[in-house]
């Protein structure tokens, strides 16, 4: 079996809000305090599979006591998946080697204009010493929609649109991770559907409707199409209160679809 680990299921701003005083932000309800969004794919081979580098990505990768990484899947350059980028460090100074980290020619792009003493360290370093306490070790490889071995693993990834730029989907064996889109256009519904996939994760930013997310009746709506064994909401805001959500799930009569928790494993098979 493979496993993926919800590192955080919070959106931009993580849950609680910096000064907000709403009743979600203000509970004490563990399952209402989020992460900003990323995972970690465990194969069976025990090699790491950490999709986004979320700014919380430390904090993260100390709770759910994971001490090495394989490889790196960016989904899109936006800072709540990315600007973990330098808590990736440590795993260059125990194995002195580099991470590849996989992204398309958008946040690769982005990512070497943002990070440019990690993605383009000749041009950085050209008149100058490397100095201090070290730089990630990372392998930049861009990647676009359609098959890819990871690790020797198969992957499948998907361009989702999502505000000025797209967001890779992700397919694994029995596992589909989509997150950070407003549409998942009908090739990749069709797909799924052949994938009569295990686990869904599935974006789920609110109740209303938003320019560039997911919200609760269009992602209820792609959970029925797709027809996953299980389906996990995440990238969920403070509009959410957990046990709120778990009732409301209840009342539409919708089975087999619960809302991420940060730290939980969910299990998947191979295809």
């Amino acid at each position: 079996m493979n496993k993926i680990t919800i590192l955080g299921c919070g959106t931009s701003t993580g849950v609680p809000i910096l000064g907000c005083k709403c009743q979600v932000c203000q509970s004490n309800e563990s399952r209402n305090k989020r992460f900003r969004t990323s995972a970690v794919i465990e194969l069976p081979d025990k090699k790491r599979i950490l999709i986004d580098a979320s700014p919380d990505l430390r904090s993260q990768l100390l709770k759910t006591d994971i001490d090495s990484l394989d490889a790196v899947i960016i989904t899109h350059d936006h800072a709540d998946h990315t600007h973990g980028m330098d808590d990736l460090r440590p795993f260059g100074f125990k194995s002195g080697k580099s991470l590849p980290v996989y992204a398309d020619a958008s946040a690769a792009k982005d990512l070497r204009r943002k990070f440019p003493y990690i993605f383009d360290r000749e041009n950085y370093f050209k008149e100058k010493a490397i100095l201090g306490g070290g730089i990630p070790l990372l392998d930049l490889q861009t990647t676009q929609e359609g098959f890819q071995l990871i690790l020797g693993h198969p992957f499948e990834f998907f361009s989702l649109p999502h505000g000025h730029e797209d967001t890779l989907g992700i397919l694994h064996e029995k596992m589909a991770y989509i997150v950070d889109c407003r549409e998942i256009p009908e090739r990749c519904v069709k797909r799924l559907q052949e994938a009569q996939l295990d686990l869904l994760i599935i974006d789920c930013l609110r109740p209303h409707p938003h320019q560039t997310h997911l919200h609760l009746e269009l992602t209820l709506e792609y959970i029925r199409r797709i027809n996953p064994k299980t389906a996990i909401l995440t990238h969920m805001g403070h509009e959410w209160d957990y046990l709120n959500l778990i009732h409301e799930l209840e009342k539409r009569g919708v089975k087999n679809t619960f809302p991420a928790i940060d730290g939980c494993s969910y299990l998947y098979s191979s295809s």
